[in-house]
């Protein structure tokens, strides 16, 4: 067997890519499919076994409809390389002529991403896209936050580990690699936060209740750092972020829900988040109503989102720019497996059920949908290495840009792409497992939610006709 992976082709587009030639030398795989509209293909290459490898080489030559083309090169000068050519197209993010190295990972994916919005422009997981919601304001700026898809963390001020209760450790605690401000680089931009207090301390945590008793966690980033880093971020972005605050506990007496007073001292350590999206006497209002226009107009937004627990109130905080479930109602249910079919499974099933953005109210539903592609540790994981949370992320991630995307419909999309390990998308703890490992970052998923937007939300008539 030669050395091989794979390249996912994501057509976002409504133009079928074709194949015009596909010339190879001691390639052992360099078989290329028509890409159909809007939809993606996860091809496999594989460089020889014959001759030396540094002489393999391939070239497929791909026609967008009648709208130009491009090629992708696969060669080994020093090491192995897919490389797009934009030999007669271009992108917002890459001019004609432009040569994107993609890389390559041994029996894993790159991914080459590109779509087309409402007028027409093609967008590509090229160039630089931090500031994504503002460069896309064209076509998502009068869409509502229910008509719009963005990635989102997973217990997101996880990104570190602090000893918690017996039996944890970052393998089985640990859900991010990096911090809240490079999430938000990353494309991020709705974040799951689970304030604790700890040792008389405000963190994020993750715990878990294994019984009535016994608890099984740890804590992470700060919520001071929380703040600064989004601070630091809108600073620079105006971009809209979206805190979902949930999971909240005093771990320092017996793991109980927040008191009032506790939850009046965390709105006011949350006070120091700036450019936090305000409303005088908001009652219920149904925040995802309003159009992304409305938060990122001008300037950056937070919206901080409480999931209060009874008997507990936002009091005076309501009108700060604090929030309860009422204003941000959400479908949010977890697979709850360490199977990828099984998650895949479940999550597509709930979206097709729980999601029909059509003109006609008696059929419409659309509640803000959290699509929960994570994967939940069995108890023989807990202690398996092998099997971390963050490991378990990277081998779900691929699954989004093919199977996820091309169940994604016109009238059925997320609004939310929720992951572990946002940004990444090696394994980070590999052997011997003694701590979580530098990767290369990858941002492939802000890219992936833009193709959601443009060729799956772009295409519903109810949607862009609201104008």
């Amino acid at each position: 067997m030669g050395y091989g992976g794979f390249l996912t082709l994501v057509n976002g587009s409504p133009n079928d890519w074709t194949v015009t030639s596909s010339p190879s030398y001691q390639m052992d795989q360099w078989k290329w499919p028509t890409v159909k509209a809007n939809t993606a293909e996860r091809v496999y290459v594989e460089w020889g076994t014959k001759g030396s490898q540094k002489d393999d080489a391939g070239e497929a030559y791909y026609k967008i409809g009648d709208k130009g083309e491009f090629a992708i090169r696969g060669k080994k000068p020093n090491d192995f390389m897919l490389t797009i050519t934009l030999d007669n197209h271009a992108t917002k993010q890459s001019p004609k002529g432009s040569k994107i190295d993609l890389g390559f990972r041994h029996d894993e994916s790159v991914d080459w991403i590109m779509s087309t919005d409402e007028a027409g422009d093609w967008w590509s997981n090229s160039g630089d896209l931090t500031d994504w919601m503002q460069q896309s304001m064209g076509s998502i700026g009068n869409r509502t936050l229910k008509q719009i898809c963005m990635p989102g963390s997973h217990d997101a001020g996880m990104s570190e580990f602090d000893p918690g209760t017996i039996g944890a450790s970052f393998q089985n605690s640990q859900t991010q690699v990096l911090n809240i401000y490079d999430q938000l680089v990353a494309g991020s931009r709705y974040f799951d936060l689970r304030p604790v207090v700890s040792n008389g301390e405000w963190k994020a945590g993750h715990y878990s209740a294994l019984g009535d008793k016994v608890w099984l966690g740890g804590n992470g980033l700060k919520i001071s750092d929380v703040v600064k880093q989004v601070n630091d971020f809108t600073a620079k972005y105006k971009e809209l972020v979206i805190i979902n605050l949930s999971h909240t506990l005093d771990t320092d007496h017996d793991y109980k829900d927040l008191s009032q007073d506790q939850w009046n001292k965390l709105f006011d350590l949350l006070k120091g988040i700036n450019k936090r999206y305000t409303l005088t006497s908001p009652g219920k209002t149904d925040l995802s109503n309003k159009v992304l226009d409305d938060f990122i107009g001008k300037d950056a937004s937070v919206l901080i989102i409480s999931q209060l627990p009874s008997g507990i109130n936002l009091g005076s905080y309501a009108d700060q720019g604090f929030y309860n479930q009422d204003n941000l109602p959400f479908y949010d249910s977890y697979a709850e497996s360490n199977s990828i079919d099984k998650m895949r499974d479940d999550q597509l099933k709930k979206l097709k059920d729980e999601r029909n953005l059509v003109a006609d109210s008696s059929k419409r539903k659309d509640k803000f949908f959290v699509f929960s592609w994570t994967l939940t540790q069995a108890p023989e994981d807990v202690l398996n290495p092998e099997k971390a949370i963050l490991n378990m992320a990277t081998d779900a991630y691929d699954g989004l840009f093919v199977e996820a995307f091309n169940a994604f419909t016109p009238e059925s999309f997320p609004n939310v792409l929720y992951i572990d390990a946002v940004g990444v998308r090696d394994k980070p703890i590999p052997f011997p497992y003694d701590k979580v490992k530098a990767v290369d970052k990858n941002y492939d998923i802000r890219s992936l939610a833009i193709a959601i937007n443009n060729a799956k939300a772009g295409r519903n008539k109810y949607i862009t006709e609201q104008k």
